[in-house]
């Protein structure tokens, strides 16, 4: 026999809530995913390796640094 009416509306029930470490890997994946936080990352990571590069490249780097640090 076919229903007549409308259907009674779904509430949301307290036990059907994801678990807190669920909720706590979803918060994680949508900060990584955030555009701006991926460019401002790659844009350290680039200076950090460029940075990194130049003390490699340059065998008088740390007596430099430690000839600067002395001055008062």
């Amino acid at each position: 026999m076919p229903m007549r009416g409308e259907l009674p509306p779904i509430t949301a029930r307290l036990s059907a809530r994801a678990p807190a470490r669920e909720t706590g890997w979803l918060r994680l994946a949508a900060v990584l995913s955030n555009s701006d936080l991926q460019a401002i990352a790659v844009f350290c990571t680039i200076g950090f390796l460029l940075t990194v590069n130049v003390v490699l490249w340059s065998p008088g780097f740390g007596e430099l640094v430690a000839e600067l640090a002395a001055f008062p």
